[in-house]
This record gives structure tokens, sequence and C-alpha cells, in this order.
């Protein structure tokens, strides 16, 4: 009798040996996926805050087309008349370009000088996009190879249109735009 009660002794201590180590082996892969979780949750909050703080500050920057005009102020002539390149003209440009065509132009060499020198054009792209009333596309860049991505983080920015209801939707797509 006294050879049972010690193998059933054995057997439940190898039992509490097997729970306790499952137990432990639970809580390692957890915090392994939750580490994954937490890396692509701030680098999804990154990307958002990127994308955000570079179209608010482009919207309010100089545009350089004329005195006191930001590029909100172009988007919007544009948006305004898409099928005339805009209605303002930038007197300080050489080629007298209109708000549009000025618009898109330098905004392309801009992202080409902060977000593809910043390493998003590889990781996997973007897109800015531009658009009006009717969804008019009135401007758009795109680089990288979004073909292979997700469709990603869209930040999309409305500007009313005064007096009108419309607005005109400002997107930079980190991945695409659906």
């Amino acid at each position: 009798m006294n050879k049972q009660k010690r193998a059933q002794i054995e057997i439940m201590g190898l039992a509490l040996i097997v729970i306790i180590i499952s137990i432990a082996a639970l809580f390692v892969v957890r915090a392994v996926f939750m580490n994954q979780n937490s890396i692509s949750t701030t680098t999804k909050y990154d990307t958002e805050k990127l994308t955000s703080t570079f179209v608010n500050t482009l919207l309010q920057s100089d545009s350089g087309c004329t005195q006191d005009t930001t590029f909100q102020d172009l988007l919007v002539d544009c948006a305004k008349a898409p099928y005339s390149d805009g209605t303002i003209t930038c007197a300080t440009d050489p080629q007298n370009r209109k708000s549009c065509v000025y618009a898109n132009d330098t905004i392309g060499y801009i992202l080409t000088n902060t977000l593809d020198s910043w390493g998003v054009v590889y990781n996997p792209g973007y897109e800015f996009r531009v658009v009006a009333p009717g969804d008019q596309i009135v401007a758009q860049h795109i680089n990288g190879n979004l073909s292979q991505a997700a469709f990603g983080t869209v930040t999309p920015f409305p500007i009313r249109l005064y007096p009108s209801d419309q607005e005109v939707v400002i997107l930079l797509c980190v991945g695409g735009c659906a």
C-alpha cells in the first residue's frame, strides 16, 4: 500500500510540474505576440502623425506663387475652377503658371525632397491626392511600389469651399489610397 501512495504522489507531482510549465509557456507566447502588436500599433501611430503633420504644414506654407498665398489657397482656387487650371496666375513664376499647375508641380518637388529622402517611398510608398467636388482629381503624386502594398494609412483633410457646402479633400496615403 505504501508503494501505491508513493506512485500516486509522484504522478501528482509530475502533473503539477506539467501544469506550471504550460502556464509559463502561455505567458511567454502571450508576451511575444503582445510585443508584435504594440510595434505595429506604434508604427501605425507614427505614420498617421507623419501624414497629418506633413499635410497641415504643407497647407499652411507660403506657396511662393503670389504674395501671402498658401498652398491651401492655391488648392482651393484649383478645386473651384479645375478645368481652367485655376484663376490665380503666379506673378513670381517666370512661366506664369496658374494655381493648379503651379501647386501640382511645387508639391511634387516638395514631396520628392521630403518623403522620398526620408525613405517613405521604399516602405512601401505613398500617394498624395487632391480631390475636388465631383471626384475630380486636381493633383496627384504617387511614389513607391504600391501594387505590392496593402492599402495603408489614409488621412483625409477636407477643406470647405466657401460659400458652398462642397469640400476639396487632400489625402496623403502611406501604402496607397483605396
